[in-house]
């Protein structure tokens, strides 16, 4: 009898028990959340590695995630005719039933909505948004900036000394901006101005006038001094009235070209002409005494698959991988993902659906 009631308590409280376990259970919110968090770092790695063999980079998005839960508990008990079963007259039985069944769709990201999320320029909207969300803006410049004023961010084999002098400049300025930054000096906001037949933005910088980081930046970058002693310094998006380059944001394609410069492959890779070598785009870049850190990504490759990675992918037979101990790589990895959620919001329209049922779990 103590048995009996056992089960029926068990049938009566087993109402109880589904939501736990499809919150928190293998098949809950936060394993579909880590899971899909791990496929898009490997996605976005993926296609990183397959710029740097020319090969297309291809994207499919995660567009929803929705489960099935089944939890069925049953009980059942008979009793033998006296005589028939000596050991055990009384039989009680149960089962219980958990089903989680996953559907997952997938969206392919192509046509206009390709063109509107990866080959658009980042909006200066954007850049402004992620440096006061605190990152870097040396970091931020060097990944999402073409050029800034007359100063090109192109490190490229064969650059004429004047071009790689102005290239130099560049990664002065932002550096110099940083130490503005750090200080808590540096204020960047987005202007409006209305023009006859259109409207431009400008990304605007202001910072006190009282040290010899501040008057080396409005000198470099031709600020002009306010009423209240603060250099103002007026970017604007694109080319001004007079045909002069303000600031020419990158796309988001283009930040991951740039990137994908930075994927070390195998060398037999290179000597089967799969990929071509690099090494003669990069040079050392100095202010003053202090070398200028330029390298915002590291990705490794091995053999086999790697145990120390933060996030690895497969592709030509090869692993690459970032290396978790890597903080500089992980935090520029971290934000070309960021700056790939916010690009996403400007597409509107969707392209098909690809729906996969998961199966039983």
């Amino acid at each position: 009898m103590p048995k009996l009631l056992f089960i029926v308590a068990f049938v009566l409280v087993g109402c109880h028990f589904p939501s736990k376990m499809a919150m928190n259970g293998s098949g809950g919110r936060n394993a579909y959340n880590i899971e899909v968090q791990k496929t898009n770092a490997e996605e976005m790695l993926l296609n990183l590695v397959r710029l740097r063999y020319y090969d297309s980079p291809f994207f499919l998005e995660v567009s929803s995630v929705t489960s099935q839960f089944t939890f069925k508990n049953s009980a059942t008990a008979s009793i033998n005719i006296p005589g028939f079963d000596k050991i055990n007259p009384m039989n009680i039985g149960g089962e219980t039933l958990w089903q989680n069944q996953p559907t997952i769709q997938y969206s392919p990201l192509q046509g206009q909505e390709f063109a509107n999320q990866l080959m658009q320029p980042i909006d200066i909207g954007i850049i402004q948004q992620i440096i006061y969300s605190g990152w870097d803006i040396d970091r931020v410049f060097m990944l999402t900036v073409q050029n800034f004023q007359e100063y090109p961010n192109i490190p490229r084999e064969g650059l004429d000394l004047a071009e790689k002098t102005k290239h130099i400049k560049f990664h002065e300025v932002v550096y110099l901006m940083k130490e503005l930054q750090m200080r808590g000096d540096l204020q960047v906001g987005i202007r409006l101005e209305s023009e006859p037949g259109a409207k431009t933005k400008n990304l605007q910088f202001a910072f006190p006038s009282d040290n010899d980081t501040a008057k080396e930046v409005a000198q470099l970058m031709k600020g002009e001094m306010s009423a209240n002693g603060k250099y103002i310094i007026n970017i604007v998006q694109g080319f001004d009235e007079k045909g002069n380059i303000g600031i020419l944001p990158r796309s988001l394609l283009s930040c991951m070209h740039y990137l994908s410069k930075s994927v070390i492959i195998p060398v037999s890779d290179i000597e089967d002409k799969k990929a071509c070598s690099l090494q003669g785009e990069k040079f050392d870049i100095k202010h003053g005494e202090k070398k200028l850190v330029t390298d915002l990504l590291t990705v490794y490759n091995v053999p086999r698959k790697p145990k120390d990675a933060y996030v690895a992918i497969k592709y030509r037979d090869t692993w690459f991988y970032i290396k978790d101990e890597d903080l500089h790589s992980k935090k520029t990895f971290m934000l070309l993902l960021e700056l790939f959620n916010l690009q996403s919001g400007r597409a509107q329209d969707r392209g098909p659906v690809l729906t996969l049922p998961i199966g039983v779990g």
